[in-house]
């Protein structure tokens, strides 16, 4: 198949999915923010640092959609269900796609906050529309982002939430349970509140398999940052990083996620853009700019927590 004959079809199945999906928002409302749909992911494994183990263990999850024949030569099915549990920011979200990606499947990312925040209780229909919609156009990851959401705690007072929510689970469930064997579609959901999660979603044959996803040890914020520095620099077409000393930086980076040291890089170079704005000039980025903007970040962190645990109001 030519390049161009590949293109064609790419966009015949993106104008479809987005013509499934318009109808959906007809019927049940508008979608926006909700539901995104990708069917060529481009993320990679390689382009995520650290979480060797994690990227291992989903790298093996592709091989359900690429080759379920393996699995039915052994006399057991593909996996249906994952479940990615951890802090929040250490990077469940891109390991869904790069699973995506690996399995040349559509990706499918349901932000069940929002999703659930607008359609409440009835959020288990829509969910089961989407999921016959993936099931019906191939090779798919459908990604539950949040899935603690479903417990409705942040919509409802806690008698009500728990009515509710079973309902809603029950119906997932249901749908998960009557997925055929020969579909080649994988549910992925996350969550940083296992204690939140029904019981039920990771029973047998739904969501059982369940991989952790942790905060990123030294090496690990390490090669994080090394990534980070290299993509930013690719995308500015220049050099932006003198040598840093990690012997410096990393001890003041114990507890910090991905997307802590993702703002901490944007952060020094906003200084950079700010120099440059006010008529300045600005110096490539050294150790001593990381410090700095590591010592503000954590100084913001620190207001966040306290306007979140009500110190503020």
């Amino acid at each position: 198949m030519s390049s161009l004959e590949g293109n064609d079809l790419r966009w015949a199945l993106q104008r479809r999915i987005e013509d499934v999906f318009a109808k959906l928002g007809e019927k049940f409302g508008d979608l926006t923010g909700r539901v995104e749909t990708d069917i060529s992911p481009r993320v990679s494994f390689e382009d995520i640092g650290g979480l060797r183990q994690a990227k291992a263990t989903l790298k093996g999850f592709s091989y359900g959609l690429t080759q379920p024949e393996l699995y039915r030569q052994w006399g057991i099915t593909p996996p249906r269900g994952v479940l990615l549990y951890g802090p929040p920011g250490t990077g469940k979200s891109v390991l869904a796609r790069a699973l995506a990606t690996a399995s040349e499947a559509i990706f499918y990312h349901i932000k069940l906050l929002n999703l659930t925040s607008k359609f409440g209780a009835n959020t288990g229909e829509l969910l089961q529309e989407i999921l016959r919609i993936a099931i019906a156009e191939g090779r798919g990851v459908l990604f539950l982002d949040e899935a603690e959401a479903l417990s409705l705690e942040h919509l409802l007072p806690p008698p009500q939430a728990r009515e509710a929510s079973a309902r809603l689970v029950a119906t997932l469930c249901e749908r998960l349970d009557g997925v055929a064997d020969t579909a080649r579609v994988l549910v992925v959901a996350s969550t940083s509140r296992t204690d939140a999660v029904d019981s039920a979603l990771v029973a047998p044959g739904r969501l059982d398999h369940l991989v952790e996803v942790p905060l990123p040890d030294a090496d690990e914020q390490r090669d994080i940052l090394q990534l980070l520095t290299a993509r930013t620099e690719g995308d500015a077409g220049r050099k932006l990083f003198d040598t840093i000393d990690y012997r410096k930086l990393l001890p003041l980076m114990g507890g910090m996620s991905g997307a802590d040291l993702t703002e901490i890089i944007r952060r020094a170079l906003e200084t950079k853009v700010r120099q440059v704005a006010e008529g300045g000039t600005a110096t490539n980025v050294v150790t001593e700019d990381l410090l700095d903007a590591v010592d503000r970040y954590k100084r913001v962190r620190s207001v966040v927590e306290k306007i979140r645990y009500g110190q503020y109001l």
